[in-house]
């Protein structure tokens, strides 16, 4: 082989190998990202009940990132939902509701942080009371875009939520997109 043959050799062998790093590297900074979280989770977490005479039961709680209207601001702005229930028995169905004394009342606390703006933030939900079958109550928490992880507090008590209350914790991390 001549000298110039030899340089032509060399310096494909040199590109390819640099090329072979670079698409080494490359690859390997994709697959070491970390992939960013679901936009809807699903959770259960238990509760006593605050029925001295009735089991304590099991919440199911999903959060999903949606869009609410904020009071006072002319969009939709992103935000965490949140739906659910629970594993107590429905009342009998009828015309009208069975007088007794398994009534529930319910509330809901978020504690959010986005990790993606350092934002921190609690929300708080309305209040529902005096029903057979406790739900999760109308809940909307506005954290902005990004990755949040969040803890939901369900607080159940007898009758109204501020007697013999019983917690449930569930904690989850979503990403909220935009709206």
């Amino acid at each position: 082989m001549s000298r110039k043959s030899v340089r032509r050799v060399s310096a494909a062998a040199l590109a390819a190998l640099g090329l072979g790093t670079a698409v080494t590297a490359g690859g390997g900074a994709v697959a070491n990202a970390e992939p960013a979280p679901p936009t809807s989770t699903s959770m259960s977490c238990s509760s006593a009940n605050p029925l001295f005479w009735a089991p304590s039961f099991t919440w199911n709680i999903r959060a999903a990132s949606g869009a609410s209207l904020r009071p006072g601001a002319p969009a939709l702005e992103p935000a965490i939902l949140l739906s659910g229930g629970n594993e107590l028995p429905a009342p009998p169905p009828g015309l009208i509701p069975s007088f007794g004394i398994n009534w529930y009342g319910t509330r809901v606390l978020v504690d959010w942080h986005n990790t993606t703006t350092g934002a921190t933030g609690r929300s708080v939900s309305e209040e529902a009371n005096f029903q057979q079958k406790p739900g999760i109550p109308i809940n909307r928490t506005w954290t902005g875009t990004g990755a949040v992880s969040f803890t939901v507090t369900v607080e159940t008590g007898a009758g109204l939520r501020f007697i013999n209350p019983q917690k449930a914790v569930c904690k989850g991390t979503i990403s909220v997109v935009p709206a």
